[in-house]
Parts: C-alpha cells; sequence; structure tokens
C-alpha cells in the first residue's frame, strides 16, 4: 500500500496538469494515442539525457559539486538544462512537428507539455523511490519540479507552434526561441538551488512563479487563437449568427 501511494504521490500532479492542458483545447483536441506515444518518449529520453550530461559535464569541467557559482551556473544553463529541454526538443522537433495532427498552433504547448512530463514522470518515480523521505520529495516535487517541467514544455510549445503556423516569421528562429526559453528558465530555477545558499533559493521559487505565469498566459494566448481558427472554419450559429 505504500508504494501504490507513493506512485501516487508521483504522478498524481502529472495526470493533473496533462488534464488541465489538455481540456483547455476544446475545440481540436491531440488524439490521446499521438499523447501518450509523445509522453512516452518523454519517458525515454531520460536515458540519452544520462549521458549527454556526463558528456557536456566532462566538456566543460564542471557537476553539480563544482564550488564556485561560475562554475555552477555553467553546469545549470550549459549541462542540466541544455541537455533535457534539449532532448525534448529533439521530440517536438522531430516527431511531432511535421506530423499531420499538429495542425494549429496550441498543439505545440499540447506535445511540449506531453513531453515533458514524460520526462518529470520517470525522474518523479526515481527521486521519490530512491529517497529515504519519499513523502515529503513527492509533495514537495508536486509543488515544484513538476510544475516547472510543465511550464518549460509549455514555452517551448508555444514558439514552436509558432513557428509552424504563423506567417512572416523564421520558424527556425521562432523554434530556437523556444528552445532557448525553456533552458533560460530551467537553468534560473536549477542553479540557485544549486548554490546551496537557503536566502538565494527563493529566488528560484520566484523564477518559478514567473514561468508558470507566463505559461498560462501562453496557454491562453494559444487557446484563444485556436477558438478564433475554429470559428472561421466551422459554421456554428452561436458563433457565425444569420
Amino acid at each position: 500500500m505504500d508504494l501504490l501511494k507513493l506512485l501516487a504521490l508521483a504522478l498524481g500532479p502529472i495526470a493533473f496538469i496533462f488534464t488541465y492542458v489538455y481540456l483547455r483545447d476544446r475545440f481540436d483536441r491531440e488524439p490521446l494515442r499521438y499523447l501518450i506515444v509523445t509522453f512516452i518518449c518523454g519517458i525515454l529520453i531520460a536515458i540519452p539525457v544520462i549521458f549527454l550530461g556526463k558528456f557536456l559535464g566532462d566538456v566543460l569541467g564542471v557537476s553539480d559539486t563544482s564550488g564556485s557559482p561560475a562554475d555552477l551556473a555553467i553546469y545549470a544553463f550549459g549541462v542540466v538544462a541544455l541537455s533535457e529541454e534539449g532532448m525534448k526538443y529533439l521530440v517536438l522537433r522531430w516527431y511531432n512537428y511535421p506530423h499531420r495532427e499538429f495542425n494549429e498552433p496550441y498543439d505545440g504547448i499540447m506535445y511540449g507539455v506531453a513531453v515533458s512530463l514524460g520526462f518529470a514522470a520517470i525522474e518523479n518515480v526515481l527521486y521519490v523511490f530512491t529517497s529515504e523521505y519519499g513523502v515529503s520529495t513527492a509533495i514537495i516535487r508536486m509543488f515544484t519540479a513538476v510544475p516547472a517541467h510543465a511550464s518549460f514544455g509549455v514555452m517551448m510549445g508555444f514558439f514552436v507552434g509558432r513557428a509552424k503556423f504563423i506567417s512572416g516569421i523564421n520558424p527556425f528562429t521562432e523554434r530556437m526561441k523556444g528552445l532557448l526559453t525553456a533552458i533560460f528558465f530551467h537553468g534560473l530555477y536549477d542553479y540557485f538551488l544549486f548554490l546551496g545558499v537557503e536566502s538565494l533559493a527563493i529566488i528560484s521559487f520566484i523564477g518559478l512563479g514567473l514561468t508558470i505565469f507566463l505559461a498560462r498566459r501562453a496557454i491562453r494566448l494559444h487557446a484563444a487563437d485556436s477558438e478564433r481558427r475554429n470559428r472561421r472554419s466551422v459554421r456554428n450559429p452561436f458563433f457565425d449568427p444569420d
């Protein structure tokens, strides 16, 4: 029973956030089978993330035990954030982006959240089940790491959705905005935690609050865009009265 409780605590917030983002797309929701595949891809990228992070750490000569604030900044932004968000981006770019079901800007957010929550799921399970404070760890991560990963996915997906459907912009530049935005907020969140100074850790949570605020705004913007597109494409007496 304790194992089931831990599993529920680890995966419950992931299911909640996924459902919230999914239901915000009221007009043209993605087929669940593709979202599930994307979620599984998010789980599977945990393996290359480990090797990529190790490689980048060796090349840059930094680790989570690096002493100086500069080295920890390089580790937070150039190793952890880059490897994790970079692998999520590859799934979003090369699996979701060309898919026929990716047919409106909001889909970028939905797929970005799906791959991010897949990664958060395996990470959460590992942290919760390997910690001696399993329940406490699960509760803390429920309000920090899990919404953080989801928000990074929203931010990346927002720009990827714009890259595919908004005319007059450079798609590559827009996709890079998404990747770099996710890396920046991810690195910012991790950096002040890696410093190990309690008085500075609050900056991580302020940054997380800002990320969540921006992510919710991005969701509202693309959800409104989805509604406008569907009003134009589907004649409805409530939307287009005679």
